[in-house]
């Protein structure tokens, strides 16, 4: 599958490691410098340094490039990145199924992530959400570990979790999009 990571900080890096030894992996950065490190460097030093992006993550040149010959749209941006990033997408006229790491609720409004995506891309966007007791320097280092991918649309959700599961690399479907959205948004209160 060619699974197209929007984000790279901590989280996106990890799962762009992650999801390398399995598929073809484009990794966008929002911020140009993050992006020539990247590239040059095969390291985050900004966000996730210590970790080396495996030969096959390719580093995209821009937005468009990224989601060129994606099948699948991991968005890896925090809360207050999720609609900008969704709007991003609807301006390219991507339709591709997404998922998304983010949790919480957006500022100001107080939705919740499929809220957001809803409001953006339309309540027929193929999305949802991957989200668990997860630290990116376990899936990065190859721990196991075990997320759940719950969607809008339960074949999807099955689908895209038989996808990206792994050896290390859990991701068991779910079909309670606000029960792991919200479930999220609270562990990190707790933590």
């Amino acid at each position: 599958m060619n699974i197209a990571v929007l984000g790279a900080g901590a989280w996106g890096t990890a799962l762009a490691i992650a999801f390398a030894g399995k598929h073809d992996v484009a990794l966008w950065a929002r911020e140009p410098e993050v992006a020539a490190d990247l590239a040059a460097l095969r390291e985050n030093r900004r966000f996730f340094p210590g970790y080396r992006l495996p030969d096959p993550v390719r580093v995209a040149t821009g937005f468009a490039d990224a989601i060129a010959s994606a099948e699948l749209v991991v968005v890896a941006s925090s809360i207050a990145g999720l609609r900008a990033t969704a709007e991003q997408l609807r301006e390219q006229g991507c339709r591709l199924p997404l998922v998304w790491v983010c949790k919480g609720f957006e500022a100001g409004s107080g939705k919740l992530p499929h809220q957001v995506v809803a409001e953006v891309l339309g309540d027929d966007a193929v999305c949802g959400v991957i989200s668990g007791p997860s630290f990116a320097e376990e899936v990065a280092s190859g721990q196991p570990t075990a997320v759940a991918l719950a969607a809008n649309q339960h074949q999807f959700a099955v689908d895209a979790a038989r996808q990206l599961h792994g050896k290390r690399l859990r991701v068991y479907a779910n079909d309670d999009l606000i029960g792991v959205e919200v479930g999220g948004a609270v562990k990190n209160v707790l933590d």
